[in-house]
């Protein structure tokens, strides 16, 4: 069970953060059973219950007949590979502008909560490195940043400052 990932070809079979976990299996009927059973014992066995509405199946490669008979042994609901984790749009191209859309929107909407003619110059020098400067960290952990998105980030704390 797992994926392999890389150059040394790594097997992962589990990605956990916190109460998230993403599961890698080969796309057969056994291994979403031995999943199924998993659940179940986890169950069992913590007293906790898997929220299955929000569980989803991401299939890659596989036909939408595979994705639906997955979906219904794990009762839960199917997806296509470009999904959000933690935030972080999965399965899309790193290049794409748009991917940093929701962080270039989280400035703006930081900003317009904030009267610049209000604050010292001190005061937003202080609120632009502390917070807008901040922003961008988490998606810079997955995703390098295009020099575009950097120029725009850079022009709206500038007219802000």
């Amino acid at each position: 069970m797992g994926m392999e990932i890389g150059a040394n070809r790594i097997v992962v079979s589990h990605l956990q953060f916190v109460d998230d976990s993403l599961l890698f299996c080969e796309a057969n009927r056994q291994e979403t059973l031995n999943i199924k059973r998993i659940h179940r014992w986890f169950e069992i066995l913590l007293g906790l219950k898997i929220n299955y509405h929000k569980s989803v199946v991401c299939g890659v490669g596989i036909s939408e007949a595979s994705s639906k008979e997955f979906t219904t042994l794990l009762n839960c609901t199917t997806q296509g590979f470009a999904l959000k984790y933690l935030g972080l749009s999965l399965g899309v191209s790193p290049s794409r502008k748009n991917i940093w859309k929701p962080v270039v929107d989280k400035i703006k909407a930081k900003l317009s909560g904030w009267k610049s003619r209000f604050l010292s110059f001190a005061s937003r020098l202080t609120l632009i490195k502390a917070v807008l400067s901040n922003l961008p960290v988490y998606y810079l952990s997955l995703f390098k940043m295009l020099e575009g998105i950097a120029k725009e980030i850079d022009s709206i704390q500038a007219a802000f400052l």
